[in-house]
């Protein structure tokens, strides 16, 4: 009886340390993760995953999807949680963690109802288990005001926030807790910049007092922007020292990063080219190692998956092979009755119906997860041209800033409209799997956009008064339209002379009872300086545009007429 009851003493020993172990190791990856280790963190888990039961490798599994999205692997982060989603055995608790981390991951890519999607089914399992608040409720609120705020829902967005922080106060969430000032900080960007700044030195302060060196020096840079922004370049250059200066206790290579390319850009303001043209190629230098260590952390998850894959098809192949010999015993041993062999034939049939049925089950759940990825990875193609657009666009006003010759300076600011006007089409039109080449741009919004460029960057004073009736085009004919009222604007804003009043621009755009698009366009300007060899571009770009639109135009002085069919 002694002996039994010793085995039992040991055996409740080996539970408990089991148990113990794996929630140190818990621990201290959320410790990890919360102070931006990220790199020990997923070497961590990829190394011990495989030492536990199913349950807690979900649990890791579910830490290593937000350490793959903070690296910016959103590729990765998302195939581990399509694959977590479909596991059984998943916790709701669990769940909830994903649906949070989907959110964020289809916020970064800008597809805005995926990620309210993703928080309707998080804020869902909240109101289910409440008792789940505790340690994920601020987390929640931070995401769902940073949705709000995104999306343009400014004040529904600075509500959460002030919500997400006296739930914060209540449980004594120090972790996210500065996380909250700074999203409150964000919500009054371009509002009250006092309370602002306010917000920014208090997420600062609790970042301190929690020791989190990648936070302290995010925070610095954010507070070094703020100065910047407001062309306060003294200020400016103080946060942006006293980030450099802690810098070196960074992991986050983009952290680091961001801080030398913010300290280079200060000192291009105050023209100190040498001293920026140093901290610039600094910065060029750390985002090369950053998205080296992107490379090689992706490498190293195509291999963990290959590893997993084939232990999983070598299971497979075993249980396989049991139950081949299984079904052979059970063939002898009923063979040896016909009348148990018909029973046993019957048996079989059945049982291949059976799994016939669960492999098109699985099939039509990897299909549909199959189309998600598609969709998700449309949606990223398409961010990537936008950003690549926008890199184009800074370079080119980068390129002008260093010529002198006041005529190359107009040439590129003319070329920065045209592609600025291709960038908004872009950023209006909603590339999907689901979506033929025939998808839609409005017409209304699209050129008012153009006009509020021009705006925004011309020296000239202008307004603009149009009068668009709701139409729609495909893209190409919206990019081209848009090509042509941008030359259109450049033309009057070089060339028309209207004398002590401000230059008044209008354009008129309605559907005719023929089918067709009848554009007219016009300035107040009194005379019309406009020399065609001195501009031909413009002109060869109105005429291209034109064509391109099947269509024909006519001019009279700045005023012009253009009408193409509405097919």
């Amino acid at each position: 009886m002694r002996i039994y009851f010793s085995f039992f003493l040991i055996f409740i020993q080996f539970f408990c340390f089991g148990q113990n172990s794996f929630q140190s190791l818990k621990q201290d990856l959320e410790h990890k993760i919360a102070y931006s280790d990220f790199k020990k963190a997923l070497a961590i888990i990829n190394k011990n995953r495989e030492g536990y039961d199913d349950a807690e490798k979900n649990d890791l599994d579910v830490m290593k999807m937000k350490i793959l999205t903070e690296f910016g692997l959103y590729d990765e982060a998302f195939k581990l949680s399509q694959n977590l989603i479909i596991n059984s055995q998943i916790t709701e608790e669990q769940k909830l963690k994903i649906h949070v981390e989907r959110a964020l991951i289809f916020e970064i890519n800008d597809n805005d109802k995926s990620c309210l999607l993703e928080l309707e089914k998080a804020e869902a399992i909240l109101f289910k288990h409440p008792e789940f608040k505790f340690k994920n409720y601020t987390n929640f609120l931070i995401r769902k005001s940073s949705y709000y705020r995104v999306n343009g829902f400014s004040k529904k967005a600075y509500e959460l926030a002030l919500l997400a922080k006296k739930y914060a106060e209540s449980v004594n969430d120090k972790v996210n807790m500065p996380v909250v000032e700074l999203i409150l900080g964000l919500g009054n960007r371009k509002i009250n910049p006092e309370r602002e700044l306010l917000h920014y030195h208090r997420a600062l302060y609790l970042y301190k007092k929690l020791n989190h060196y990648e936070a302290i020096v995010s925070m610095y840079d954010n507070l070094s922007y703020f100065y910047f922004s407001r062309n306060d370049y003294n200020m400016a250059n103080v946060y942006a020292d006293s980030a450099i200066a802690i810098s070196s206790k960074s992991n986050v290579l983009n952290y680091k990063a961001d801080v030398f390319q913010m300290k280079s850009n200060i000192l291009e303001k105050q023209n100190k080219v040498d001293s920026a043209l140093y901290y610039y190629k600094i910065a060029s230098e750390l985002y090369r190692k950053y998205n080296g260590e992107q490379r090689d952390l992706k490498v190293k998850e195509l291999e963990t998956e290959y590893n997993f894959e084939k232990e999983k098809a070598e299971k497979q192949l075993l249980k396989r092979d049991i139950e081949s010999t299984r079904i052979l015993n059970v063939t002898l041993s009923v063979s040896i009755l016909i009348l148990a062999f018909f029973i046993w034939q019957v048996k079989k049939n059945k049982r291949k119906i059976e799994i016939q049925k669960q492999k098109i089950s699985e099939n039509n759940i990897a299909l549909k997860a199959n189309l998600e990825e598609k969709q998700f990875l449309v949606q990223e193609l398409n961010h990537r041209v936008k950003n690549n657009l926008a890199v184009i666009l800074t370079l080119i006003d980068f390129q002008k800033d260093q010529e002198k010759n006041k005529d190359y300076k107009n040439r590129f600011d003319d070329l920065y409209q045209r592609i600025k006007t291709i960038t908004i089409a872009h950023e209006l039109y909603s590339y999907s799997v689901n979506h033929n080449d025939n998808a839609l741009v409005e017409a209304q919004n699209y050129i008012n956009k153009i006009f509020e460029t021009h705006q925004n960057s011309t020296i000239r004073a202008f307004r603009y008064a149009n009068d668009i009736e709701v139409t729609y085009f495909n893209v190409d004919k919206a990019l081209s339209l848009g090509l042509l009222v941008n030359e259109l604007i450049t033309n009057s804003i070089k060339h028309a002379k209207s004398g002590n009043e401000q230059l008044v621009l209008h354009l008129e755009l309605r559907k005719t009872t023929k089918n067709e698009v009848e554009v007219n366009y016009s300035d107040n300007g009194t005379v019309f300086s406009f020399e065609k060899n001195n501009d031909s571009l413009g002109l060869l770009i109105i005429e291209g545009m034109v064509k391109q639109l099947k269509g024909n135009h006519t001019r009279e002085k700045a005023n012009y007429k253009i009408v193409f069919p509405n097919d």
